[in-house]
Order: structure tokens, then C-alpha cells, then sequence
């Protein structure tokens, strides 16, 4: 039986059931995925074009912290520190914080000891439209004393606070500051190695970005970006902290003894080039810097340039042995201390004859040493003195360095031959003079000068390391060592004994230079005193330059005023060195014990007045580099040679002469020669033995018609 109505299809009834659970499935499917369509193209608008509220919200949640890397210290050759970082405290306001200026200014005055104007200037800093700033530093680099007043006084409110930061700070004070140089406001170097190795020694901070926690600290676990801090590199110095002391307290003592303005020293391996000290006085506190004038701040040591004066006779003498022109034992016409090859007359302190070129070295005479310039002639004379360094820089270590002064031989004069050999018409440094005298003490090579050993990283890694350029050899063995005796002689038996160590045997060379206008010709009264030299002479390790410039007392003389400077330091150096004492046989006493120095000097050269009694006369005048001779030719009105007159010679400089005459000699008495005989102008044929009377008082002046004879006549090449 069919039920009323009929039944119904399932087209009817929207058909299957499991027709429409597809079709449910399928709506919900789309619906799911147009709604995360929806949120990924608003997720990728979020992320591509933020709302800026968003961006604000979330920087709240990150935080930014620099990581600080002091900047490198600065050590001695023995780990001294020498410059190194601090943390100081600086008073900084917020001028948009602050409510009343001018009270503040009068509070912070008092405690601050600053014009309070200045302050209240500082407090409402503003910029350029005249809106207050956000930071304005009122002080810098507080003292402890003053963070307590700050403290203690309750000043330190809103718009008020105290900031650490570091400070470059010299533990030894001036101790070296031309070498070292200072570090500016902005932390970088101002001058010396600071400057020239900022490089290294300045560093970049690191930084850090973390999210915050609730209570705003970072969390290292959530970092977003890491920079690792970079620079802070050490350096080393091959400066002696103990031996830098040591020289600039000399100098010091030097300069108020001597009344000069300026006085410089150096010490340096000669082996190496390494400089152990180096100081120019006066200097500054490279803590407190601006407080002087910036004159101070240069290194005088090696910006100065000088004329060096008879301690530049090295180099002519080194070039004529090196060339086989002469030997130590090659007799030279001193022409009784006047001379005039050139036009230019010279004069001798010492009125030497016919001499060994040791004495002539060792009395520092300048006419030797013109007639040895001549030898070598306009051309060798100039590559000599290039060959030595001179007329360039030395090292890389100083880019600020004066190369000095040497004029090309097309713009020399016609008395420059008379000039360059005895250290006039150049300029040289300090280094430059040092590094000629390594020269003979090193066994002639010609080395660089340097003062930064090496810096070395905050890993322990070297990032800069010196390397030694292989010297050249300029010099052989066998010259450097015939050198070294000559001016070891200079301090045994010349001008150079005040420069004389008990200990070790000392090598150097004397010079009182003048100081040259900026034109043409010389200051009246004005004189660097310089002595370089080196020790111990067997077995040289230290090489020493001292230079007084512009002394105001009259014994102005370079081994008068710079010996004993040399004497002190190169002592301490020694022994610090572990130099052992030379075997030194006892020397004899002094002939004579004067109880002051002397008033004139060999090694200072004046050029004589029109009219007075050292002019040549106009005979004298027509000397010229054409058969200019070590000896001359002189016979007596027989055709035989004489017996020279010896007054006024002490008894080393007599015994030279009769023994180089081939005579026996018999000396009484100490002193200075008043009496001989034979009588001079005796016959060497009826002249077997030469009797001389010495007395300790100087005679007033030599017989100036004093002949000198030779059987042996050497011509100027």
C-alpha cells in the first residue's frame, strides 16, 4: 500500500547525502582559504608597508648597547705603560630640562670653579632655530673632589648628569710626550706615535641589539645583531723608560747650566737602528696639553735642523781612508792654523804644523780636514755625504722628519769645498748625525732609525711588527775600525775628553756650530754645542747624539757643555745593557791641571773680520783647489830641511812632531814647550836629539815664522 502523496526522489530532496557533505566540505574549504589569503596578504602588507604605530610599539621592545674597547696602550721596550685609558666622570645637561639657568649657573660655579656665565651659556645651548638642545657637556673630565661636590650638594637633578667616559692619561707625565704625542677630544692621535699609529691603537665599539624583558634589560638570548668590536691594538716602544728619564734629566741640568733655550739627546742601538731614548726639552704633559703652546708639541729631535759643525768631519775623513787618500798616519800641513785655499780664510785654534791626520782629527783642525775635502774632490765629497743619509729622511717611523739640507753641486759656491768638509753650508738632524756615527760603530752599515717595535692585538695576535730593512754596507770593516781609534783619540787626548767614561773606553766627535742666518752668513754669538759619539769602542751598543742649542755662556763649546751629558746617559745605558767594563790601563795624570776650561775652541769656526789681524793678506787669498797639498814642499836657503820651532806645543803634540821628524827627543818639566834645543832652523843633518824645556804656564803666542820640512810631498787629487 503507497502512502498518500507518493514518495519523494532524491533530486527532490537535493540529492545524496554524500553530494551535499561534499558540497559543505567544499564551502568551508573555500572559506578557509580565502580567509588566510586574507590574513597572509595582511600579514605580507604588515610586513612590507608597517603601519609607523606598530614599528613605534616594537622598538620599545629592543634595546641597543655599545660595547667599549679602550683604546691600545702604549709600553716601554720593558712593559712599562706609558700612555694607557682611564675612566673619568663629565657633568652634561639637558637644556630642555632645565627650568631656571641662571640659579643653576651660580650653584655649579662655585662648585665647579668656572664662570658661571660660561655655565649658563652651556645650560640653554640651542640650535640653529632656536630650539633648546637635548645635550650640552657643562664640564669634562671631572676630578674625584668635584663628583663629590656634585654629589654631596644635591645638585644633580633634572636636566643634570654625570657621564663616564674614558680619558687618555700618561702615567709618566711629560716623560718622552714629544715621542708620544697626545690623543685630542675626539680620541684621536695629535701628534708622535699616537698620530702616525692611530690606526692601531684606536678602537670601534661593538654593539649589541636584544630584545627587553619587562624590566627593559636585555636578553642575550634574544640578539638580534652582533658587531664585534674592533682596534685597541698595544704598542711597544723600543724607548727605555729608565734611560728616557735619565737623558731628560741631564738635558734639564744642561739647559739652566749653559742658559740655553733648547737642548735634544738620543740613544739607539747602532747594531739595530732600535732607539733606547730620544727627548727634546723643554716638553709638555700630554695630560694637560692645551694648556701649553703648540710649539711643544712637535718632536724637536727630528724636525730640527742644524749645521753639525765639526762633528760632521766624519764623513770626509771616513770617505778619504775608505778611497786609500790617506792613512792615520799621513802627515798634514796644519799651516800654523791659518788657511785660505778658497778665499775664505779658516783658522785653527790650535796652530798645528806638520801633523799625523790621528792629532789633526783629534785637534779637530780645519784646515786638515779642507785639504782632505780636497782630495776627494767636488764629486766623491757629494756622494760621500749621500752615501751617509744625509739630505734624506731615515725612517719610516717619522713622517714628519726634516730630511735636512744638501744643496746639489750646481748650486754650490765657490767656498763651499772650504765649508762642507768641516760641517758648514749643511743641515743636518739628529737621527741623520746618530746614524752616521752607527755607521763606524756598527762596521759601516748604513741602518734606519725606528721607535715602534710592534703592536699586538686584544687576541694576542701581531698586527704590526717592524721590519728591519737590510742595511747597506757603505763602510769596510777595515775603515769603520780605523775610525772608531780616531775618534776614540778624540776623547783620550782631544776635544772630546769630557766626554770620557772610567769604565768603558768612548769614541766620538766635538762640534760647536754657528747658527745660520736665514740669508746668507752666520748669527753673531749664537752656537749649537754638539758631541756624538759611541761606546764601548771594542765592541759599540749604544750610539749617543747631544745637542745644547743657542747656550748664552761663553764656554759654549760642544765638549765643554754636551760631554757630560753624553758621559752620564751612555754610562747608564751600558750598565743597563750589561756592557762589561772595559780592561782600561790607569791613565796618567794631566800635564797640567788648569783650574777652568778654556776660552776658545777648535771645533768653533769664525770667519775674520775685514781689517783685523787674522785677514790674509791678498797673496794669501789666491788659493785654489788646484795643487792644494797635504804637506808642502819648503826647503831651507841651504836646499835642506830644518828643525821646526816647537814652542807653544804641549808634550803629546811636540813628541809627534820629533819623532815623525826621526829624531830622540829628551822632555823636562810638564806643560806647554817654552825652549828647545837646537835652536829652530837648525839643520836635521847636525840634529840627533832634540832637548825640550815645558812649563806650566802657556807661552803668550808661537814664533809665527815657524817652517816646517819634508822630505815627502802628497798632492791634492
Amino acid at each position: 500500500m503507497k502512502r498518500k502523496g507518493g514518495s519523494r526522489t532524491p533530486a527532490a530532496s537535493g540529492g545524496s547525502p554524500e553530494t551535499r557533505h561534499r558540497l559543505r566540505i567544499r564551502v568551508v574549504l573555500w572559506c578557509f582559504l580565502g580567509t588566510y589569503a586574507v590574513v597572509c596578504l595582511r600579514l605580507a602588507m604588515l610586513q612590507a608597508y608597517p603601519d609607523p604605530k606598530y614599528s613605534r610599539e616594537d622598538s620599545k621592545h629592543i634595546g641597543t648597547i655599545e660595547i667599549p674597547v679602550p683604546r691600545g696602550n702604549i709600553y716601554d721596550s720593558n712593559g712599562v705603560v706609558l700612555a694607557t685609558d682611564q675612566t673619568v666622570y663629565s657633568l652634561w645637561a639637558d637644556p630642555s630640562r632645565i627650568e631656571n639657568a641662571g640659579e643653576l649657573a651660580s650653584r655649579l660655579s662655585a662648585l665647579l670653579d668656572l664662570d658661571p656665565g660660561e655655565i649658563q651659556a652651556r645650560l640653554q645651548k640651542s640650535d640653529a632655530n632656536g630650539k633648546l638642545l637635548r645635550f650640552s657637556w657643562v664640564k669634562r673630565w671631572l676630578a674625584q673632589e668635584e663628583v663629590a661636590r656634585l654629589s654631596s650638594d644635591g645638585v644633580l637633578k633634572k636636566g643634570l648628569n654625570i657621564r663616564p667616559e674614558p680619558l687618555r692619561f700618561y702615567p709618566q707625565g711629560e716623560l718622552a710626550a714629544p715621542v708620544l704625542g697626545f690623543t685630542n677630544l675626539e680620541r684621536k692621535g695629535g701628534e708622535g706615535v699616537e698620530l702616525q699609529f692611530d690606526k692601531y691603537l684606536s678602537s670601534t665599539p661593538g654593539i649589541r641589539k636584544s630584545r627587553k624583558d619587562a624590566r627593559r634589560h636585555l636578553l642575550n638570548s634574544l640578539t638580534l645583531e652582533y658587531q664585534e668590536p674592533e682596534g685597541g691594538d698595544d704598542l711597544y716602544l723600543t724607548i727605555d723608560a729608565v734611560l728616557q728619564q735619565i737623558l731628560e734629566k741631564e738635558l734639564d741640568k744642561r739647559i739652566e747650566f749653559a742658559k740655553a733655550p733648547r737642548a735634544m739627546g738620543m740613544l739607539m742601538d747602532p747594531r739595530t737602528g732600535a732607539i733606547l731614548a730620544m727627548a727634546s726639552r723643554p716638553a709638555f704633559n700630554p695630560n694637560r696639553y692645551w694648556e701649553y703652546e703648540p710649539e711643544l708639541y712637535m718632536n724637536r729631535a727630528i724636525v730640527d735642523a742644524f749645521e753639525p759643525g765639526s762633528s760632521f768631519k766624519i764623513v770626509a775623513a771616513s770617505a778619504a781612508i775608505e778611497e786609500d787618500l790617506i792613512t792615520p798616519e799621513t802627515r798634514i800641513d796644519c799651516e800654523n792654523g791659518g788657511f785660505n785655499p778658497y778665499g775664505h780664510y779658516i783658522k785653527d785654534y790650535h796652530s798645528l804644523g806638520v801633523e799625523p791626520f790621528t792629532t789633526c782629527f783629534a785637534q779637530s783642525s780645519n784646515v786638515a780636514i779642507i785639504k782632505v775635502g780636497a782630495l776627494l774632490g767636488r764629486e766623491r765629497m757629494d756622494e760621500w755625504i749621500r752615501r751617509f743619509g744625509f739630505g734624506q729622511r731615515t725612517s719610516r717611523d717619522f713622517p714628519k722628519e726634516n730630511p735636512g739640507l744638501h744643496r746639489p753641486i750646481k748650486k754650490w759656491s765657490g767656498l763651499t769645498m772650504g765649508s762642507l768638509p768641516m760641517g758648514q753650508e749643511i743641515n743636518v738632524t739628529m737621527p741623520q748625525l746618530a746614524r752616521a756615527f752607527a755607521v763606524i760603530a756598527n762596521g759601516g752599515y748604513l741602518i734606519e732609525p725606528y721607535v715602534v717595535d710592534r703592536a699586538v692585538g686584544r687576541d694576542g695576535i701581531e698586527t704590526y711588527d717592524h721590519i728591519m730593512v737590510k742595511p747597506a754596507r757603505i763602510l769596510s770593516q777595515e775603515t769603520a775600525d780605523t775610525m772608531r781609534n780616531l775618534c776614540h783619540m778624540v776623547t783620550m787626548d782631544g776635544t772630546g775628553d769630557s766626554a770620557r767614561i772610567e769604565e768603558y773606553e768612548v769614541a766620538g766627535k766635538t762640534g760647536t756650530a754657528q747658527i745660520a742666518k736665514p740669508g746668507r752668513g752666520y748669527v753673531p754669538g749664537l752656537f749649537t754645542a754638539i758631541f756624538a759619539g759611541f761606546a764601548p769602542v771594542k765592541d759599540p751598543k749604544v750610539v749617543a747624539v747631544i745637542i745644547v742649542q743657542e747656550p748664552e755662556i761663553k764656554l759654549h763649546f760642544g765638549g765643554y757643555i754636551c760631554g757630560p751629558v753624553f758621559k752620564e746617559v751612555v754610562k747608564e745605558a751600558l750598565v743597563r745593557l750589561h756592557a762589561e767594563p772595559d780592561s782600561i790601563p790607569e791613565q796618567p795624570k794631566p800635564e797640567t791641571a788648569p783650574t777652568e776650561p778654556e776660552e776658545q775652541d777648535p771645533d768653533t769656526v769664525l770667519a775674520s773680520e775685514p781689517g783685523s789681524e787674522d785677514e790674509p793678506s791678498a797673496d794669501a787669498m789666491l788659493g785654489s783647489l788646484d795643487g792644494l797639498e797635504l804637506v808642502q814642499h819648503v826647503k831651507d836657503p841651504l836646499g835642506g830641511p830644518v828643525l821646526p820651532d816647537l814652542r807653544g806645543l804641549t808634550k803629546s803634540q811636540a813628541r809627534a812632531r820629533v819623532v815623525a821628524l826621526g829624531l830622540e827627543w829628551d822632555a823636562q818639566g810638564s806643560g806647554w814647550v817654552i825652549s828647545q834645543s837646537p835652536e829652530p832652523g837648525t839643520s836635521l843633518k847636525d840634529v840627533t836629539k832634540c832637548l825640550l824645556n815645558f812649563s806650566d804656564e802657556r807661552p803668550m803666542a808661537k814664533a809665527s815664522n815657524e817652517t816646517e820640512h819634508t822630505n815627502e810631498t802628497i798632492s791634492a787629487q
